[in-house]
């Protein structure tokens, strides 16, 4: 058995064996080839799928791909692949969110720099330097930060919409559609999942996050 592996391990020297070897040769490639932001490595079958993202010149993600860089990256993992394994390069799906925040505010806090420091925590968390290809967006979690800020009495409701054309990606997401005419994303389990080439971002912070702040309603019991 010990044998078998030794023989195993000298084939695959300085092979890609597995997703994650290939993961690291393209975010370990040369600069020389060119950079790509964001990486999807899937698998069906033999087919090795690789869907490639860039950064565009405001530090939004991008699908935006040149042929170029697709060339480097083909031409840099065939040193490297296994015989059998057939490697497809294609653009990923970067998928472009605006949102809407419903908030109680302390009327004694100065509400405009609160809002502003909501706006900074769904862009933090939204950060192209942090999030990754297929990573679900997970919206408890951003109320729960947005509710820990000094000044938020309550989060009465997060909605999100998928921005499409112009200015945006083209790509939608998977997920079903509350009303396709705005295209608000319809939660699952208070969640937006993501396709393992897909990645959500918020492209326009300063516009496409819209904080709303409702007033807290009395309740008369009789």
């Amino acid at each position: 058995e010990l044998r078998n592996y030794i023989a195993y391990n000298f084939s695959a020297q300085n092979r890609a064996v597995t997703l994650n070897d290939y993961k690291g040769l393209i975010m370990s490639m040369p600069s020389v080839f060119g950079s790509p932001a964001k990486t999807s490595i899937t698998q069906r079958q033999n087919k090795i799928e690789i869907g490639v993202l860039t950064y565009d010149a405001n530090g939004a993600i991008s699908n935006v791909v040149s042929s170029l860089l697709m060339e480097n990256i083909a031409a840099y993992l065939s040193k490297y692949r296994m015989i059998n394994d057939y490697v497809s390069l294609e653009t990923a799906n970067v998928i472009d969110l605006g949102i809407n925040i419903d908030v109680v505010l302390d009327n004694s806090q100065n509400q405009g720099a609160v809002i502003s420091q909501i706006i900074n925590i769904v862009t933090e968390f939204f950060s192209p330097l942090s999030r990754e290809m297929g990573e679900n967006v997970f919206v408890s979690e951003l109320r729960k930060l947005i509710q820990s800020e000094n000044g938020v009495i309550a989060v009465s409701d997060i909605q999100f919409f998928n921005l499409v054309g112009g200015q945006y990606s083209s790509s939608q997401t998977s997920q079903k559609y509350i009303d396709p005419v705005t295209r608000q994303i319809e939660l699952i389990d208070d969640t937006i999942f993501a396709q393992p080439n897909q990645i959500y971002q918020v492209r326009f912070p300063n516009k496409d996050i819209n904080v709303r702040v409702k007033n807290l309603k009395t309740v008369n019991f009789s």
